[in-house]
C-alpha cells in the first residue's frame, strides 16, 4: 500500500527521477569508491612487496624509540606517535606545528621513521608537511579515499559535496520507500525477462528494496562525517555559544592542561604498555602516542585494539613522567554518556570493519548493490527519453561514468605497481587517474558501444592486476597462505572473478549483438 495519494506520487516520482538523474552521477562515485575502500587496509597489505602479518606493536619499544628520538629537532616532540606499518616495520612518527612558508598557516610537520623489528635499522626516512609526504605503499589507497570523501576537491568544498550527496541519497532512498506501493512484494519480485528494459526495471526494484535500510544508513553516517567539522562546528558554536567555536570545543572536550616545558625524563614505555594490557580485555597495544615528550607535562597515551565483544578500542592515559594510570580518555566528550555511545556506533557502522572480512565483504556486496541501483535508476530514467538528442548524450555520459571509474581507479592502481620500483607512486597515482579519464572518453565516443568497450578494457585490467602486482616482487598466494596474510589472495581472487564475470558478459552480449534480430521492446511503465 502506497503512503501517498496519485498526484503526490506521480509529484514525489518527477522529483525522485529528476534529483536522482541530476546528482546521480556524482552520488555513483561516492558510493563506488566508498564500497572498495571499506577495504582499504586489505588494499594497502595487497599492495606491500612483502608478507607480513603481525599487527600491534612488541612488548618492547621504549629503548628504540630513546634512541630514534634523540636526534630529533625538539620542535617535532609535541606529539610522537609509535605503530607498526602495514609493511611489519616499526613506525616513529614525529610531529610539531610549524608555520608553512607558502601559505603562512601553521600547519603539522612531520618526521617519519620507519624501523625494521627485527634488525632495528632504519628501512626509510622522510620528512616535511603533512599533505606533502609521501606514505610509499599506501598512496593508492589513500588515493581511493580521497576520492571517495572529498571527490579529491579540496577542503572543505569536497567534503560540502559529499555531505550534501549523503543528504541527497538519503532522500532518495526515503522517497523509494515512500514510492513502493508494495514494499514487501517487492523484496520478493520475480524478474520479467522478456524485456531488457523490463528486467532491468525489476532489478532496480529488486536490489534496492533490498538495500534501502543501509542506504539511509551509509547515507546518514557519511553525511554526519562530512559535515562534523566543516559545518557541525561553526553551526553548533552558532546557535549555543553565539559563535564561539573556542567555548564550543571547551564544553565538549576536556580543557588542554598547561604545559610546563622544564625538562623530565619520560617513563618507561615498556611498563606503560604493560600496564595498559593488564587493565583491558583488548589483544594487543595499536599505538602509543606522546605528548610534550621530555617535559613535566608529557603524557601517554596507549589505544589498545577492540576485544572479540567491542565495536570501538579503548585509549588509555598516563602521566609521562611518574607512569601514573590517568584514566580511560572516551571517543567524545569528557565522560561517558549516551551521545558518546552513539557516536562510538558510526564509524564502525559507516567503515563496515566490525566484524573484520566478514562484515567488510557484507558492506562491499551492499555498496556495490547500492552503486548499481544508482546507476540503472539513471540508466532507466534516460533510456525512456533517449529520442531527445540532449537526454541520449547524457545516458551515454552515464555510461562512461559508470564503467569508466572503475577503469580509472584500475589505471591508477595498474601506475602504482609500474611506478613503485621508482618510488613515486604519489606522484603517478592521482595523475594516472586523470589521464584514463580521456581514454575512457575515447572509448566511449561510440555510444552504442561504449558499454561493451569499457566493459572489456575492465576486464583486461582486473585480470591483469594481480599478475602484474606479483611481477612487481608481491607476495605469492603460497606465500601470502603460508605467511596468513588472507587479504593478498582476497582481492586477487575478487579482481579475477570479476574479470572473468565482465569478460563472460562482453562476449555473451557481443554474440547477441551480432546474431540477434531486433526485438520489439516493451517499454515499463515510470
Amino acid at each position: 500500500m502506497s503512503f501517498l495519494v496519485q498526484s503526490q506520487s506521480k509529484r514525489m516520482l518527477a522529483v525522485h527521477g529528476w534529483s536522482g538523474t541530476i546528482v546521480g552521477i556524482f552520488l555513483y562515485i561516492c558510493i563506488f569508491t566508498g564500497a572498495i575502500v571499506v577495504f582499504e587496509r586489505e588494499i594497502d597489505i595487497w599492495s606491500m612487496g612483502a608478507v607480513e602479518t603481525e599487527v600491534g606493536l612488541p612488548s618492547r619499544v621504549d629503548h628504540n624509540f630513546r634512541v630514534y628520538s634523540r636526534d630529533v629537532d625538539p620542535e617535532l616532540l609535541e606529539e610522537v606517535v609509535i605503530s607498526r606499518a602495514l609493511d611489519g616495520n616499526i613506525s616513529y612518527r614525529f610531529t610539531g606545528h610549524i608555520r608553512h612558508p607558502d601559505t603562512g598557516q601553521i600547519t603539522d610537520y612531520m618526521r617519519l621513521v620507519n624501523v625494521d623489528q627485527d634488525t632495528n635499522e632504519v628501512v626509510s626516512e622522510s620528512e616535511g608537511f603533512i599533505g606533502e609526504l609521501d606514505f610509499g605503499r599506501a598512496e593508492l589507497s589513500r588515493f581511493w579515499v580521497d576520492v571517495h570523501e572529498e571527490l579529491y576537491i579540496p577542503n572543505p568544498w569536497g567534503r560540502y559535496i559529499t555531505g550534501l550527496l549523503g543528504l541527497f541519497m538519503m532522500f532518495a532512498a526515503i522517497s523509494g520507500i515512500l514510492l513502493h506501493k508494495h514494499l514487501i512484494q517487492d523484496a520478493f519480485l520475480a524478474v520479467r525477462k522478456n524485456s531488457r528494459l523490463l528486467a532491468a526495471r525489476d532489478l532496480h526494484i529488486l536490489a534496492g528494496t533490498w538495500s534501502l535500510p543501509f542506504a539511509i544508513l551509509l547515507a546518514f553516517t557519511g553525511a554526519f562525517f562530512s559535515f562534523a567539522t566543516t559545518l557541525g562546528i561553526p553551526v553548533m558554536a552558532m546557535l549555543a555559544f553565539d559563535g564561539d567555536q573556542e567555548a564550543l570545543i571547551a564544553a565538549v572536550l576536556p580543557p588542554p592542561a598547561a604545559v610546563d616545558f622544564t625538562p623530565a625524563s619520560i617513563a618507561s614505555l615498556d611498563y606503560i604498555m604493560k600496564d595498559a594490557l593488564a587493565r583491558t580485555d583488548g589483544g594487543y597495544v595499536q599505538s602509543i602516542m606522546i605528548l610534550n615528550h621530555n617535559t613535566v607535562s608529557a603524557e601517554v597515551q596507549v589505544r589498545i585494539a577492540a576485544a572479540a565483544t567491542d565495536l570501538n578500542g579503548t585509549t588509555l592515559a598516563y602521566d609521562g613522567v611518574s607512569r601514573t594510570f590517568e584514566g580511560i580518555i572516551p571517543i567524545f566528550g569528557q565522560e561517558a554518556s549516551l551521545g558518546a555511545a552513539l557516536f562510538s556506533l558510526l564509524g564502525p557502522l559507516h567503515f563496515g570493519d566490525f566484524a573484520g572480512l566478514a562484515s567488510k565483504s557484507v558492506c562491499l556486496g551492499l555498496g556495490l548493490a547500492a552503486a548499481w541501483v544508482t546507476a540503472t535508476g539513471m540508466l532507466l530514467w534516460t533510456e525512456r527519453r533517449k529520442e531527445d538528442r540532449l537526454w541520449r548524450r547524457f545516458n551515454n555520459w552515464i555510461l562512461l561514468t559508470v564503467w569508466g571509474l572503475p577503469f580509472a581507479m584500475m589505471v591508477s592502481a595498474t601506475a602504482f605497481f609500474v611506478t613503485l620500483p621508482a618510488g613515486d607512486p604519489g606522484f603517478w597515482v592521482p595523475w594516472s587517474f586523470a589521464l584514463a579519464i580521456p581514454v575512457a572518453v575515447y572509448l566511449a565516443r561510440d555510444p552504442d558501444h561504449t558499454q561493451a568497450r569499457l566493459r572489456l578494457a575492465n576486464a583486461v585490467l582486473a585480470i591483469s592486476l594481480p599478475i602484474l602486482r606479483h611481477l612487481m616482487g608481491g607476495a605469492s598466494w603460497s606465500e601470502a597462505l603460508m605467511s596468513g596474510a588472507f587479504a593478498v589472495i582476497v582481492v586477487d581472487a575478487m579482481l579475477i572473478i570479476a574479470g572473468l564475470i565482465m569478460l563472460r558478459k562482453w562476449r555473451r552480449d557481443t554474440a547477441k549483438d551480432v546474431t540477434a534480430p531486433a526485438a520489439n521492446v516493451q517499454e515499463p511503465a515510470e
